[in-house]
C-alpha cells in the first residue's frame, strides 16, 4: 500500500495556520493602540481561510465525491497560495518599511510573517 502525503501536508498547513493566527492575532491587539495594519488582518483573514478551505479539501473528497470537483479543488488551492504570497509580502514590506526590529509587536509580527512565509 503506497503512503497517502496528502494527509501529513494537511495537518502541517493547519497548524501552521493556527501558529499565524495566533502570533498575529497577539500583534494585531498589541498594534490597536494606534493602528493596526492590514496587512497584519489580511494574514489573520488568510489564516481563518485556510482553516476553513482545509476543512473543504480533507472531509469533501470522502464524504461529498461530487462536491470535490478537480477545479474545485484546484481554486481553493490556488486561492488559498495566493493569499498566503500577498499577505507575507505585504507584512514584509510594512516591516521593513517601518524599520521593525524590537519589541514585543514587531517581534511577533516578524515571527507571523515568517511562519505565513513557510505556509507559502
Amino acid at each position: 500500500m503506497a503512503f497517502n502525503f496528502v494527509l501529513p501536508v494537511r495537518i502541517v498547513q493547519a497548524v501552521f495556520a493556527i501558529i499565524v493566527l495566533g502570533v498575529l492575532a497577539y500583534a494585531a491587539h498589541d498594534w490597536s493602540q494606534w493602528w493596526s495594519p492590514s496587512s497584519v488582518n489580511f494574514l489573520i483573514f488568510t489564516s481563518v481561510w485556510t482553516l476553513l478551505a482545509l476543512a473543504y479539501l480533507i472531509i469533501t473528497p470522502g464524504r461529498f465525491p461530487t462536491l470535490a470537483h478537480k477545479y474545485g479543488i484546484f481554486a481553493a488551492e490556488a486561492a488559498t497560495m495566493l493569499f498566503w504570497f500577498a499577505g507575507f509580502v505585504a507584512l514584509a514590506t510594512l516591516l521593513g518599511d517601518i524599520n521593525c526590529r524590537a519589541g514585543n509587536v514587531c517581534g511577533s509580527s516578524i515571527a507571523g510573517d515568517v511562519f505565513a512565509a513557510f505556509e507559502w
